[in-house]
């Protein structure tokens, strides 16, 4: 038994739909969330305050979660990161949002994950180039997401240090990241939208803090556990099944696990505000997981993982649906 099925099934990504929208759908019906901290941006309100918690919401969500899941695909397709045709990235990402009920809501943390994975194509391109334009798009980016979401800035580091993995870091490329990301906050400042003492909130606002006791009753505590496993044990294989790799593949499945360990670092830092950066790790544990399922989905070891973790993650979308 093998996984070609899951991986490259004709109608297995509208089965997925499928089922992802009705577990979406029975979130709705069957649980309550909890009451969201408001965290708007620079100027606007943040995702979480666009629209009502009704269906409409819900749609929208499932839109742009589906949008992240095809661009998944796309990155992969275009960059060739698996080296092989596979729907797995899809499929994770769509298991690992359906299985946490605060992620069927628009949230600044779904519209981050689309908006950084649309930077991912641009940042990918910008490969051994030598041209500042994709640093100021980049940046350029990342300064306007803030305007609804400040968190974007936490993003800086990630893609500057991301610079010298792909080989773009040059005084080129981080004077256009420099001016890429100024030119908003010029704009709005020097056009009076803002003043400019209001770009202090772009500074980390959360308190380091450790719950006297871990919430062990609580399902969304082991989703969050399971993903982080997953995304170390994944990541951890491909830097060694990928050591083989011509060197820019290795770089770029080097930067989804920079990803996936850069937020899953800001995740246990904000644990208060864990909907905001789960869905990004989830992009980038979607890709780790479908790197290494893809490659051993012929041997019973990774069979049985794979299943395994399936279930696992079923089973805690039912234990999420059961009245607390």
């Amino acid at each position: 038994m093998n996984l070609k099925l899951f991986i490259s099934g004709k109608y297995t990504s509208v089965w997925w739909i499928i089922l992802y929208l009705t577990g979406v759908y029975l979130t709705g019906r069957l649980t309550t969330l909890p009451a969201v901290e408001p965290h708007g941006g620079l100027l606007w309100p943040g995702a979480g305050q666009w629209l009502a918690p009704t269906l409409l919401n819900r749609v929208v969500n499932s839109l742009l979660v589906l949008l992240g899941g095809v661009l998944l695909l796309r990155i992969n397709n275009r960059f060739s990161l698996i080296q092989k045709h596979t729907l797995l990235p899809f499929f994770f990402f769509l298991l690992l949002e359906l299985a946490s009920p605060a992620l069927s809501l628009v949230g600044d943390g779904t519209v981050t994950t689309v908006v950084l994975l649309l930077l991912l194509t641009l940042f990918f391109h910008a490969y051994q180039s030598d041209r500042a334009q994709y640093a100021f798009l980049i940046f350029g980016a990342l300064a306007l997401g803030t305007l609804f979401c400040t968190r974007f800035a936490y993003f800086v580091p990630l893609f500057l240090i991301g610079f010298s993995q792909i080989r773009y870091l040059s005084v080129k490329s981080l004077a256009g990241a420099l001016i890429g990301f100024i030119t908003p906050f010029w704009f709005v400042v020097g056009t009076d939208l803002m003043p400019f003492s209001q770009l202090a909130l772009l500074l980390p606002d959360f308190t380091p803090t450790l719950p006297a006791n871990l919430p062990y009753d609580n399902p969304q505590f082991w989703i969050i556990v399971l993903t982080a496993l997953l995304g170390l044990f994944s990541g951890t294989t491909i830097l060694y099944t990928s050591f083989n790799e011509k060197r820019q593949i290795r770089a770029y499945n080097g930067f989804v696990n920079l990803l996936s360990v850069y937020t899953a670092l800001l995740l246990i830092l904000d644990y208060t505000h864990y909907s905001y950066y789960l869905p990004i790790l989830n992009a980038a544990v979607s890709m780790q997981a479908a790197f290494f399922f893809t490659n051993n989905g012929n041997r019973k070891p990774g069979v049985i993982l794979f299943y395994l973790i399936l279930t696992l993650y079923i089973a805690l979308f039912i234990w999420n649906l059961l009245p607390a």
